[in-house]
């Protein structure tokens, strides 16, 4: 019996390479079960930096999503004999031959004009959705089946060895994402509770930004009287991440995490405390190791971000609870389980 070749969908790794469904895509790659073919297709030229080492890599031009992924992905997997597409994008082809599974590291489908995210959702209904059996199921059509928990091997405990040309503080939290302006404008109101307390030893430092993203952040530090303890890192490689958050005091996560590949699993494994915002998907994923907040207690979620980093027994203890937490998340199983399903 030959191998089976699977078409991985590479978009994520062009256009938001330090954000989840980039990380659970390297995560797929990485933990490849053994008698799978993997091909990593592109909507650009191989470059060192959206490049797997031994990876067979193809590419096609294109900078609009929808026809990626309604197009021109079925077509290279066709074209590569392969039996299955597998993403980490929440969206799927809804014509194309070859099945695709969708493994969902982002929270909405968008960035494909209306009519893409239309057919990319439609899409979704011929898909199988391979969720985290520590996450509710979403409202998204199609067949599912669950995996075991995973999170890519870099980031579990391990040295950090963070570049000098980053010029970071010894101690500091980690904000790795925002969704948007609101979302900015209130970690920065929290952070104004926190900052005069902790923030000279131990500032926000804020990476995965898009560069309005940055702009957006940075002309607003003044306004809150922040500029001096907020860190906002564009020049990041991807490579460098785990090492990142290796060198955190603490993640700071605001918002709905992904299913996979998030900034909360991150953080688990490499055994760091967590301060999150309060809700079913994170407290499914977190359990008792993260200061759980409520979306809207802004003082309350600032006074966690000092709580973290003051109280050394408190911070030990969901320290503790990150590393159990970790420990069960099966490499092993999650690549024997995965296996079955491209079997299929």
């Amino acid at each position: 019996m030959g191998a089976i070749r699977v078409l991985f969908d590479g978009w994520s790794l062009v256009h938001n390479p330090l954000g989840s469904a980039a990380w659970h895509l390297r995560t797929l790659l990485a933990l490849n079960p053994e008698g799978v073919q993997p091909t990593l297709a592109l909507p650009m030229e191989p470059s060192a930096s959206n490049a797997i080492a031994g990876i067979e890599t193809i590419h096609h031009h294109t900078h609009e999503r929808g026809e990626w992924e309604q197009r021109l992905l079925p077509r290279l997997a066709e074209e590569r004999g392969a039996k299955v597409i597998h993403t980490t994008s929440l969206g799927a082809s809804l014509l194309g031959k070859v099945p695709t599974l969708v493994s969902p590291a982002e929270t909405e489908i968008a960035g494909r004009g209306r009519l893409g995210e239309a057919l990319g959702y439609g899409g979704l209904a011929r898909a199988k959705i391979l969720w985290p059996e520590d996450v509710p199921k979403g409202k998204v059509p199609g067949e599912s089946s669950t995996l075991p928990p995973v999170v890519h091997p870099e980031f579990f405990l391990g040295k950090a060895n963070v570049p000098r040309s980053l010029d970071l503080p010894d101690e500091f939290l980690l904000v790795h994402g925002l969704h948007d302006q609101k979302e900015t404008l209130n970690l920065l109101e929290s952070w104004t509770w926190a900052s005069a307390s902790i923030g000279e030893l131990y500032p926000l430092v804020i990476v995965g930004l898009d560069e309005a993203g940055r702009e957006f952040i940075k002309a607003r530090l003044p306004e809150y009287h922040v500029q001096e303890s907020v860190f906002v890192i564009g020049d990041i490689q991807a490579q460098d991440l785990p090492s990142l958050y290796r060198a955190c005091t603490a993640l700071v996560h605001l918002g709905i995490p992904a299913p996979w590949g998030n900034p909360l699993r991150h953080a688990l494994a490499g055994g760091k405390a967590i301060v999150a915002h309060q809700e079913a998907n994170t407290e499914s994923i977190v359990s008792s190791a993260a200061y759980l907040i409520s979306p809207g207690d802004l003082r309350g979620f600032g006074a966690a971000m000092i709580t973290v980093v003051v109280d050394e027994k408190a911070r030990q203890k969901l320290e503790e609870s990150a590393q159990e937490r970790a420990a069960h998340w099966p490499a092993a199983k999650f690549r024997n389980e995965l296996l079955k399903i491209y079997e299929g």
